[in-house]
């Protein structure tokens, strides 16, 4: 990790259409501090890592038109052990401001109660908007509230901007069925609250990388729109394949995933090893995900009433369907009395919009 290599990704960004289509932070995560505070108590780059500063990094970042963001934690250390924040909020979220931060990523490691954890999310929160910066606030507070006690979400989006529920993302297909099953199993909890200016995040999406099949990619891409996620990339675009590259620019797919409805999607129903799930979008409109969890075998096909999608309502009387996911194709006109059937591949999804004819 160094300068030099957030630098070429600030430069891919910009050159390679990620910023065109709505990209635009470029974050640092662990491990790019000092070992020590500076003489006034304050957070330093590591010195060979970034030498030239983070004030320089995000100035060359806004030159192409990007925003920066940077990691932190609540408590005494980071995750990977360097200096917390607790007992220097305040003067980390100056320095934060005056080096032109964006988005600051704070994690919950080293508190020594949820009291602690809790107290510190909120002061924090209160300093960065006292510098007068616009900062995205990105949590990990119910993260680590969950093993003690259920998190109060309607306190925590009073205060964060997106807040991590579940562990952290690996590249592998556990690790993204693991994060989709938790979300499911407490939806009841966690959907109702997100909307526009706090959202549940799911954690990155690892398409591009090693560990997912291509269908496996397609399924995480569609659902973490359909869960209205924060679309944030861990991979390396100096490296990623043209198949991956064109499914994390999809438009039809980001467009679902930003809604300005801004209601976050919840599974229907699953049987059989298919899952179904639904958001409802503006204007009247649904998106629909049909994922098969079945991980051998072939394609499986799946016929749905349409009157059940959409809470009955999604094509009354008609609706146009198109299919974004796998691959973009226009399937046409239904009645609200209709059914529909298609094929998925084995942990493939497919993701379907409809548009009512009313609209």
């Amino acid at each position: 990790m160094s300068e030099k290599l957030f630098m070429q990704m600030a430069d891919l960004m910009d050159s390679d259409g990620w910023k065109k289509v709505g990209y635009e932070y470029l974050c640092i995560d662990d491990c790019w501090m000092a070992a020590e505070r500076d003489s006034k108590g304050r957070l330093q780059a590591d010195p060979i890592r970034f030498p030239s500063g983070i004030r320089h990094l995000a100035n060359y970042v806004h030159s192409k038109g990007l925003k920066l963001g940077i990691y932190a934690d609540v408590g005494k250390k980071t995750c990977a052990g360097y200096p917390g924040s607790f007992g220097y909020y305040d003067i980390d979220a100056k320095t934060f401001a005056s080096w032109g931060v964006d988005l600051l990523k704070f994690d919950g490691c080293y508190c020594d109660s949820v009291e602690q954890l809790a107290d510190g999310y909120k002061y924090m929160s209160l300093a960065l908007n006292k510098t007068g910066r616009s900062i995205v606030y990105s949590c990990e507070w119910p993260l680590y509230m969950w093993p003690f006690r259920k998190p109060n979400y309607t306190e925590i989006r009073e205060y964060c901007n997106h807040w991590r529920n579940s562990g952290d993302v690996y590249d592998s297909w556990q690790s993204v069925k693991s994060i989709l099953d938790w979300t499911s199993s407490n939806q009841k909890t966690i959907v109702s609250v997100a909307g526009p200016g706090g959202w549940n995040d799911p954690d990155m999406l690892v398409i591009g990388n090693f560990g997912l099949s291509w269908d496996q990619q397609i399924t995480q891409m569609a659902l973490w729109a359909i869960m209205a996620a924060p679309l944030l990339m861990s991979n390396d675009l100096r490296h990623i394949s043209p198949q991956a590259k064109a499914l994390l620019q999809n438009k039809d797919v980001i467009a679902i995933n930003q809604d300005s409805l801004g209601k976050q999607g919840y599974l229907l129903r699953k049987e059989d090893n298919i899952e179904v799930w639904e958001r409802p979008l503006s204007n009247l409109a649904w998106a629909v995900a049909m994922v098969n969890l079945q991980e051998i075998g072939g394609p499986r096909s799946y016929t749905i009433n349409i009157a059940s999608l959409g809470q009955g309502v999604a094509c009354n009387p008609a609706c146009h369907i198109t299919k974004l996911l796998p691959v973009k194709k226009k399937l046409g006109c239904y009645e609200w009395t209709s059914r529909l059937k298609t094929r998925i591949n084995p942990t493939g999804t497919v993701l379907l919009q409809l548009v009512s004819q009313t609209t």
